[in-house]
């Protein structure tokens, strides 16, 4: 199979992009509705002094276009008009498990491992790498959800939820206004190993794995699989794509062999995957969630995902955790950008990188007829860089709009809309957030949030009472970040 048409990077350094006219309401409307004008990302193009509408009673994009035909409800609508900043789908998080977002990181003991079991349980000799949740999981689990929220990400797959911040689409009760069942299954020990089962040759796991009929009747199953570098994470795999591999049942029960490999089905990490491996997952149409920075700093190597998508396999993005992983989606996408550089000597286009954090991850959770995408009918769920400042980027562009998207920080953000409902703004959109919204800093700039409705208080008094966790608002390189340099 031949590899995609990919460029080199030479180094990495920091550099800035072109500066971008702030957003600033120019019209205040009577009607609820907004139009929004800048530079709209779409997986065709990115379309520069484009306009969109979004129809606030119902939450939904109502107009993607130059503005001349949008309608007669345009005419009483708010207005922003952003320059060239960048208007982007809010991003989606497809593997995070949120109620740990209180802990810091781990520290880096150099120590890199073959399996998740290795550093969970201590398996083979290795350091039991812990990480307890710190306080309530509700509490954790809102924090988490704010730390996305202010970095520009609107939908999360983490396993817990809180109601309102974030849509949850892992929880029926967490989809969020314009969002209807089902919602998507995630699994984190799909073979029933959680005490640290290894197994090689056979599929003596746990008593209750998850079997083909089960797997099917869920509209999305997203899965933990493979998670390692060696033969006992390959045999996961096996286990799990091959009904004739272990016919032989357990006498404790399970056993066999199943095949859940399926287009509804997304396997997370798959680090310990076969090309061949992989060939299946592309013929069988399922996906494949991206962690890179928790794969480089537990495991050392990540995937060349570049195969993948010469495969035609979808691929998403996710942060998978504080411990291990990255705190926001964004960097998430720096770090994949790196690693690909380093251990294949290519670079992910940005667009590419920015179809993994939007329509790739609607696609892999399920909704990518509700979100992922500014589309007519679609949720307004909706994120804005202006596209100022210094970031870490591998040798792009600078006038590449998409890079400005994926490669941006919480500083850059001057608006994050959930289905239509304000919940962070730059000073100038301040006009149109709602009363009970407080003014921010964010690493020195400040911010409208709008999040007390959902936390019962204001963030102020939510950040204080959790006294002092790993924070919520975030420099440009987050404090303590898990390394992304490769050593496999």
């Amino acid at each position: 199979m031949g590899m995609p048409k990919l460029f080199l990077i030479p180094s990495l350094f920091f550099l800035a992009l072109a500066s971008a006219s702030p957003c600033k309401v120019t019209r205040r409307g009577l009607s609820g509705d907004l139009i929004i004008r800048g530079t709209v990302l779409t997986s065709e193009a990115a379309l520069a002094n484009a306009t969109i509408l979004v129809h606030t009673p119902s939450g939904k994009i109502a107009y993607v276009g130059d503005g001349c035909d949008s309608g007669l409800r345009a005419v009483d609508a708010s207005v922003i008009e952003c320059g060239h900043s960048i208007i982007s789908p809010g991003f989606i998080n497809t593997h995070e498990h949120i109620e740990f977002s209180t802990v810091n990181p781990l520290s880096d003991i150099g120590e890199r491992v073959d399996h998740r079991h290795d550093w969970r349980v201590g398996a083979r000799g290795h350091t039991l790498r812990a990480a307890p949740v710190n306080g309530s999981e509700i509490n954790a689990t809102a924090w988490g959800e704010l730390r996305h929220v202010f970095s520009g990400t609107t939908s999360i797959i983490g396993g817990q939820m809180v109601p309102g911040l974030a849509r949850n689409l892992d929880f029926i009760s967490g989809l969020e206004d314009g969002l209807t069942a089902p919602a998507a299954y995630w699994d984190v020990f799909p073979l029933d190993d959680a005490l640290g089962i290894l197994r090689n040759g056979d599929c003596n796991y746990g008593s209750t794995p998850i079997d083909r009929e089960t797997a099917g009747r869920f509209n999305r199953y997203i899965a933990h699989v493979g998670e390692g570098v060696d033969a006992e994470a390959a045999n996961e795999f096996a286990c799990l794509s091959n009904m004739t591999y272990d016919t032989l049942p357990a006498t404790s029960g399970g056993g066999r062999s199943t095949d859940i490999v399926a287009q509804n089905t997304a396997l997370i990490h798959a680090l310990g995957l076969s090309t061949a491996d992989f060939d299946k997952v592309a013929a069988r149409g399922a996906k494949i969630v991206w962690s890179p920075r928790s794969n480089v700093f537990l495991y050392g190597k990540t995937l060349n995902v570049s195969y993948l998508l010469e495969a035609g396999i979808t691929v998403a993005l996710g942060t998978d955790w504080l411990p291990s992983g990255s705190a926001t989606l964004n960097r998430e996408a720096v770090c994949g950008a790196s690693v690909m550089r380093e251990s294949y000597g290519v670079a992910l286009a940005p667009k590419t990188l920015w179809e993994m954090m939007t329509i790739n991850a609607a696609k892999v959770a399920g909704f990518e007829d509700k979100l992922g995408s500014l589309e007519v009918g679609k949720m307004a769920d909706v994120v804005i860089f202006n596209g100022e400042g210094e970031k870490e980027l591998a040798d792009y562009d600078e006038s590449d709009a998409f890079a400005q998207a994926v490669f941006g920080n919480e500083k850059d953000i001057e608006l994050v809309m959930r289905g239509g409902r304000i919940l962070l703004a730059s000073d100038g959109i301040k006009d149109l957030a709602a009363e009970t919204c407080e003014t921010l800093s964010f690493d020195g700039t400040n911010k409208i949030v709008c999040v007390s409705n959902e936390l019962g208080s204001t963030f102020e008094e939510f950040e204080a009472f959790l006294e002092g966790v790993y924070p919520a608002r975030l420099p440009t390189i987050p404090p303590q970040e898990p390394t992304c340099e490769p050593t496999r």
